[in-house]
């Protein structure tokens, strides 16, 4: 047994043959035999997660693991507790994994600053991004390791699977409906595997690639693996997404914390915008105008409004979490909701209010200019 321990960091890298995948092949790909001999080539891994205030599903997650390394998987575990207070430190105590586990201690200083810590204390030469709140299914190391060992450019993404045997809260369900909305369009060709699908929830890359790219940028709340993946793509990774690569998750969200995650969203989607040097205002203009008319026409009522914003999404809450109303009409409402407050958020990051914010959508000369993203830095 690997006693739990604290970890200075060591650096390791890999200099490989450039790889003849071709990303899109996997992206439509079903459930593939797994070989053997690509995947013994001698690759390092390291599994970085961060977590905060998840002592149970924490747990949950490293059992999952042993059982991946009774299986003959072999890795390292790199726990950053970004000051949790909940008895976590309690719980990675009293585990006995078969594989090195070690746990790293701090302050609250959010997913991304917490895993930049993993990252500089892990081993391995290609890192595992899993958060805390999501269960390993068989295979998950296997499938990520054959593509980094043939393409040592490779940027993986894995999916992320709703729970099974129990009906989740209707915003996560609608969390996960959408999310497969998004795995769904990949698979059919409909756009490749690009950064904007890079969850960290599980995904993989070379640790030189993360270091060589900066590791993640600590402003953002949300995102940040996004923006993270941005850079990757500028220094030439190939981006995979392996539906067959599964972790199972299992959200302890709040309906209030699901909020925050809404308008913060908001939020971070400017920021990132700014960040990466999108086409800021016209790229956010054209998000805006392939949202259903109803929610623009509710997002537009709302925004800048804050009693009106207050009283819908109270008034559509109490239905959401309701149990007369059937599915799809509470999936329908969750997208009102989060679509009110995510684009109060972004109106609230571009310095607009309801005016202004109605004079953008319809795209009025000169506004960009004078009220664009870069405002909200003034």
């Amino acid at each position: 047994m690997f006693p739990l321990s604290l970890a200075c960091s060591a650096e390791a890298s890999s200099a490989r043959s450039p790889s003849r995948l071709n990303p899109a092949a996997y992206a439509t790909s079903t459930r593939r035999p797994l070989d053997r001999a690509v995947i013994s080539k001698d690759l390092t891994v390291s599994v970085v997660v961060p977590t905060f205030n998840r002592r149970e599903p924490l747990r949950r997650l490293l059992n999952s693991l042993e059982r991946q390394h009774q299986r003959g998987a072999r890795f390292e575990t790199v726990v950053v507790i970004d000051g949790s207070d909940d008895g976590t430190e309690a719980v990675l105590t009293s585990l006995r994994p078969s594989y090195p586990l070690r746990a790293i201690f701090g302050p609250r200083r959010g997913a991304a600053a917490a895993r930049n810590v993993g990252i500089a204390a892990a081993m391995g030469e290609v890192l595992l991004f899993l958060d805390d709140d999501v269960v390993s299914e068989d295979g998950l190391f296997e499938r990520h390791l054959a593509i980094h060992a043939e393409d040592p450019l490779a940027a993986v993404t894995g999916k992320m699977a709703a729970p099974t045997g129990h009906a989740q809260p209707a915003w996560l369900d609608w969390e996960a409906t959408m999310l497969e909305r998004n795995y769904a369009r990949v698979v059919a060709g409909r756009g490749g595997p690009g950064w904007w699908l890079f969850y960290t929830a599980n995904a993989s890359v070379r640790r030189e690639q993360v270091i060589g790219a900066g590791g993640f940028d600590e402003r953002f709340e949300r995102v940040e693996d996004n923006e993270l993946a941005y850079r990757l793509a500028a220094r030439g990774l190939h981006f995979y997404f392996l539906p067959d690569a599964v972790v199972r998750h299992e959200p302890d969200r709040t309906f209030e914390a699901w909020l925050h995650v809404a308008s913060v969203s908001g939020k971070n989607r400017v920021l990132l915008e700014e960040r990466i040097g999108l086409a800021g205002a016209s790229n956010i203009r054209e998000d805006w105008r392939r949202r259903h008319r109803l929610t623009r026409a509710l997002a537009t009522l709302c925004v800048g409004h804050t009693n009106r914003t207050r009283f819908v999404v109270g008034a559509l809450g109490r239905v959401i979490r309701g149990r007369l109303a059937p599915r799809k009409p509470r999936l329908l409402l969750c997208s009102a909701v989060y679509n009110v407050l995510y684009w109060n958020g972004v109106a609230k990051a571009m310095g607009l209010g309801s005016e202004l914010w109605h004079r953008f959508v319809q795209n009025e000369p000169g506004l960009i200019a004078a009220e664009g993203p870069n405002a909200a830095k003034s």
